[in-house]
């Protein structure tokens, strides 16, 4: 299937979910609430397959993240964007797609330890690069670095 094939194959079963184009691939914009159910459906869905996580990744927008998952069907050769926001303020929090793909696992260590952003249902939520005393998360725009090296 290719790129505009499957542009509309998402606008017609996500027909209230913003569709479009990121990174040169097909691109579906889902709420933080909706986003375990929609990867599972692109994952489960024949039509779909999405079997690979490809990457997991965020950007610091300034007034919110923006989380971006890059998936691919192994079989079927296609590829697209899922994205999601979450809120800058308080603790943020979007479910773990570990259930679907294992390799979240290390995608969502590295975004809470760069970004403090926390996945629920995550087996084993952690540190990757940082120390746990480590105070603060680097790649937000927020983070001003008060160590003296």
């Amino acid at each position: 299937m290719n790129k505009e094939e499957l542009t509309t194959l998402l606008a017609n079963r996500f027909q209230r979910k913003e569709t479009g184009e990121s990174f040169g691939l097909s691109a579906l914009i889902v709420r933080k609430e909706e986003l375990l159910a929609t990867a599972r459906k692109l994952k489960k869905d024949p039509s779909f397959n999405f079997n690979q996580l490809v990457c997991e990744t965020v950007t610091d927008r300034t007034g919110y993240f923006e989380l971006v998952c890059h998936l691919r069907s192994v079989g079927e050769g296609h590829e697209m964007i899922l994205k999601t926001q979450v809120e800058r303020e308080g603790t943020p929090l979007l479910p773990s797609l570990y259930e679907l793909w294992q390799a979240a696992e290390l995608f969502e260590d590295e975004i809470y330890d760069l970004f403090g952003i926390r996945f629920g249902n995550h087996p084993h939520l952690r540190r990757l690069f940082l120390d746990e005393e480590f105070e603060g998360y680097p790649l937000r725009k927020d983070f001003t670095n008060t160590l003296d090296l």
